[in-house]
């Protein structure tokens, strides 16, 4: 009777620990976002990474990084809009024509869209191409 309480015992909780291994790891959550892959802008000869949470700018060849961070406040179907270190009013990108404007409505100039195979390079001498 011992014997079997014991191997009832020993199979009930290995069960249990395999059971509860099993809820705490399908209770973890993974997201998926569809913003993941950032949107690359070319302004003019600067470039901007845009996110569906920042925007930055500023890109750095050398270190392949941009340096401003800028946090969207609105994104809309015909603008995007954001500000740059809380300073300004709200700087926008009309997502229609690409027209980024300043917070008085001044044209910065119009933005087109690239890959990151377009973001500038630099060559084995450390020259851009």
């Amino acid at each position: 009777m011992k014997l079997i309480f014991s191997s009832i015992s020993r199979l009930f909780f290995s069960y249990s620990k395999f059971f509860a291994s099993l809820f705490l790891l399908s209770g973890i959550s993974s997201f998926a976002y569809a913003s993941d892959q950032p949107t690359y802008l070319k302004c003019n000869d600067k470039y901007y990474k845009l996110t569906g949470v920042e925007m930055r700018s500023s890109y750095n060849v050398r270190t392949k990084k941009f340096k401003y961070t800028s946090e969207i406040l609105s994104y809309t179907n015909d603008y995007i809009k954001f500000d740059w270190n809380n300073l300004y009013g709200g700087w926008t990108i009309d997502r229609n024509t690409g027209e980024f404007k300043t917070p008085k409505d001044k044209l910065v100039c119009v933005m087109n869209k690239i890959s990151l195979n377009d973001l500038p390079k630099l060559n084995d001498d450390g020259k851009l191409f």
